[in-house]
């Protein structure tokens, strides 16, 4: 429900505390991560309430999720950011709430958030060889967003790239249904990943006491890697567009040989089909009516007919 860590970045010290000490360790000087699970929503109140953030703060932290926010107070800001993860192809997206103080960050989740449970595990080795300020944390929450937006975006590189196999291979006309889930999440990512993209780029071109100068170039790198992220979602996209178009060129090609062959066909017998609505007319006077080799004659001129067809189609390159 509630974690918080201690940072004492003059001994290179952190540790866990409990939840009712986070003040007195900000009142000592000390810096603290708490880790928030909104489940319950009036214990994360009573200890934001104890660290001093604002009334307003607090309301739009608890209240419905807002994404890409980027308020500054004079007290702390208060930054909004999507997590995402991809499961049977949808993108699934969790809201995370950054609160950053003068001493403190606080993340507010609603259940287990990935990229937070890696930085957990790896941010200890960061802070002490790298770790000025509590920034750096700010700079690790970023550094894991973007590899957990890279990894599904991988993952949906492997699903445009199964459209692509399709087209070529056992492509019906459910492939387009396919296309356009692909297509909607993709579009649905891509914004998350811009909205992500301005938020970080405001920590890291606004001055503020609450992100140092020190972290802020490291941001801003890290912002040329969302636009390229970006980037490359946006040639994803027409990648995909294309394969469904070139389906579909595959599809015309297709049937318009079928439709020449018919006409062929039709140009074929459509002669044959005129002598024999002229045969099968009930005169009782046709020249060829009674002649001993008439059957014969029909059926000469059939095969004459059909093999000039032949040959002329042939010569003009028809077949």
């Amino acid at each position: 429900m509630v974690s918080v860590v201690e940072f004492d970045f003059e001994t290179k010290q952190e540790r866990e505390i409990p939840a009712h000490t986070t003040r007195s360790a900000c009142d000592k000087g000390l810096h603290c991560w708490i880790d928030l699970d909104l489940t319950d929503q009036s214990a994360a109140e009573d200890l934001l309430r104890q660290l001093g953030v604002n009334p307003v703060v607090i309301e739009e932290a608890l209240g419905p999720a807002v994404d890409a926010r980027h308020d500054v107070y004079e007290d702390c800001l208060h930054v909004g950011i999507s997590a995402t993860t991809l499961k049977d192809g949808r993108v699934v997206t969790t809201h995370v709430s950054l609160i950053l103080g003068e001493r403190f960050i606080v993340t507010l989740r609603h259940g287990d958030v990935e990229f937070l449970s890696q930085i957990r595990r790896t941010y200890r080795r960061d802070f002490v060889e790298f770790a000025k300020t509590l920034s750096f944390l700010l700079y690790e929450f970023s550094d894991h967003l973007i590899d957990s937006y890279t990894k599904v975006q991988r993952q949906i590189e492997s699903q445009v790239e199964e459209v692509q196999q399709r087209v070529f291979h056992d492509a019906d006309e459910r492939i387009f249904c396919h296309g356009a889930t692909v297509t909607r999440e993709l579009l649905s990512f891509r914004k998350l990943v811009l909205e992500a993209r301005e938020v970080l780029h405001e920590l890291a071109v606004r001055r503020s006491p609450f992100v140092s100068e020190s972290t802020q170039p490291y941001l801003h790198n890290l912002v040329g890697t969302l636009e390229r992220l970006s980037s490359d979602l946006a040639v994803e996209r027409e990648i995909l567009a294309e394969s469904l178009n070139l389906y579909i060129g595959i599809v015309s090609q297709r049937t318009n040989e079928l439709v020449r062959r018919l006409t062929l066909v039709s140009m074929i017998f459509l002669p044959l089909t005129f002598l024999c609505g002229v045969y099968g007319m009930n005169f009782d006077h046709l020249p060829e009516l009674h002649w001993k080799w008439g059957y014969l004659g029909f059926w000469l001129l059939v095969g004459g007919i059909v093999t000039g067809l032949l040959v002329a189609m042939r010569r003009m390159r028809w077949l």
